[in-house]
């Protein structure tokens, strides 16, 4: 064997060893973040399902432990968390994602599941056995205009008058035809957070739109469509009352 072929079997056998040393820290890597920590072994395991809603643009989550199915659909993409979730009830199949309890909730009621990829992102699961919410007969006693990341449009209201012409132009307002923007970061869509006893450590949360000509509209619920790295978004959107609009609009 000559000097040039031995150096190029020892060559050889250089870069197979960095590749197998380079898959093996990739599968142990892989393993670590598919592994449940051990604190969270114990707990009771969901299964998180996803299938299409019958609400056109939107999608039906399941989250199933045993016989207990929880749902987020259509009625519960209006509600937030009024904070994040610390205690823990329950664990996805692999890795760290959470169920936790609500704050004021039974967890027979509403759970927050972790439904993120790599930071956490609980969403609001009613079990599918009892009724969804129903802003329509509810009684709010606070309102607050969350405004736009990073200004400082943050307002807050008890006017039962206000509250009262949200809750009654969500319920019975004709839609009107208005063009959406493309993207959720669009600084025209922003949200009210709306308090309720009956809703206790959850928010109703609608949207609302700005548009291009001043006008204001309000929806209980944003659907999207995900076509070539874009975003189209359906919504009911329907026309303020005058309340809404002169308090939006008054500093």
């Amino acid at each position: 064997m000559t000097l040039k072929k031995k150096w190029l079997i020892v060559a050889a056998a250089v870069v197979v060893a960095g590749l197998l040393a380079v898959g093996g820290l990739a599968v142990i890597a892989w393993i670590k973040f598919d592994e449940v920590s051990p604190q969270y072994r114990s707990l009771p395991v969901y299964v998180h399902d996803q299938t299409d809603s019958t609400h056109p643009w939107h999608r039906r989550s399941t989250a199933t432990c045993g016989a207990a199915v929880f749902v987020n659909d259509f009625e519960e993409s209006a509600l937030l968390l009024q904070r994040s979730p610390t205690n823990a009830i329950g664990r996805a199949p692999i890795g760290n994602a959470l169920v936790c309890s609500i704050a004021g909730q039974s967890p027979q009621d509403y759970i927050a599941v972790d439904c993120g990829s790599e930071m956490p992102a609980f969403e609001v699961f009613r079990n599918a056995k009892r009724p969804a919410f129903d802003y329509r007969h509810a009684k709010f006693q606070a309102m607050e205009f969350t405004g736009v990341i990073g200004r400082t449009e943050h307002k807050r209201s008890t006017d039962p008058a206000l509250i009262d012409e949200i809750v009654r132009t969500l319920s019975v307002g004709t839609p009107a035809p208005t063009e959406l923007p493309a993207s959720m970061a669009s600084k025209n869509i922003t949200g009210l957070h709306l308090f309720s006893d009956e809703l206790p450590g959850l928010i109703f949360c609608p949207r609302v739109y700005h548009g291009e000509a001043g006008a204001i509209y309000l929806t209980e619920s944003l659907g999207s469509e995900f076509t070539n790295r874009t975003v189209k978004f359906h919504a009911r959107w329907i026309s303020a009352g005058p309340l809404l609009t002169q308090w939006l609009r008054v500093p």
